[in-house]
């Protein structure tokens, strides 16, 4: 297969939504941590074959040995789409000890670039490649109170974004993000019901976004018509600057 695509959190909202609308030829590699059910019921709505590949991406030997199961099995993946992270939780920084820091960080930061070390190199030989990766409006506006640990490793992913662009523009390689304000997702389980409906009403659009506000940017990126779009972060915030 020619065109592997490769997502981490694959069975988020955001990740079975992603799998529905790929319409183009794809062998598609999906990892999930603790949710196989969501995959195992989108597999038989689709037409591309999925692999779903369970992996702690918080640990380094379980990182390894997945990127060495992909590889040896399906070969080097032409599309990366990074959507794994902890789950969104306010928590003040006088409450926050180190590893709560060294979790966010091991889960979103370390596994990408992990995983990007692994295969950039080898997609630049063939001078292509297509990488999204996921951050939030807290890159873009004032971030709401109460997430530093969540703020501080999205503006980590922010700058690995922005570098490796730089590093691999002549290479062939697009890397790009997105960073969509508050989506109404399981990704929320953890929140406050009331800071999720201060967050709508706050909004221009007055609601929240949805997956399908953000399904179309990442089609694109990933498209053949996004060869000239390169280290940008993309703001799907319905309009709120702040």
């Amino acid at each position: 297969m020619n065109n592997i695509i490769f997502i981490t959190g694959a069975s988020s909202d955001i990740g079975i939504q992603l799998i529905r609308s790929l319409t183009e030829e794809c062998l598609i590699i999906a990892h999930y941590n603790t949710s196989l059910a969501p995959l195992t019921e989108v597999s038989k709505e689709i037409s591309n074959v999925l692999i779903p590949i369970q992996a702690d991406l918080a640990s380094e030997s379980e990182v390894c040995n997945l990127l060495d199961y992909v590889e040896e099995n399906y070969g080097v993946p032409n599309k990366i789409v990074h959507l794994a992270a902890a789950k969104f939780e306010n928590v003040r920084f006088k409450d926050i000890e180190w590893p709560k820091f060294q979790d966010e960080i091991l889960l979103s930061l370390k596994s990408v670039i992990l995983i990007l070390n692994r295969f950039l190199p080898k997609l630049a030989k063939e001078k292509r490649g297509k990488v999204i990766l996921m951050l939030s409006s807290v890159t873009i506006n004032v971030p709401p109170k109460a997430l530093v640990q969540y703020t501080t490793v999205k503006y980590a992913l922010l700058g690995l974004m922005k570098s490796l662009a730089s590093e691999y523009a002549d290479k062939g390689i697009n890397i790009n993000a997105i960073s969509p304000s508050m989506i109404e997702t399981k990704f929320l389980s953890l929140i406050n019901e009331k800071f999720v409906e201060i967050s709508a009403a706050s909004n221009p659009m007055k609601r929240n976004a949805t997956v399908n506000d953000v399904i179309p940017v990442m089609l694109l990126l990933l498209s053949d018509e996004s060869q000239y779009i390169n280290g940008i972060n993309i703001p799907i915030t319905g309009g709120s600057i702040f």
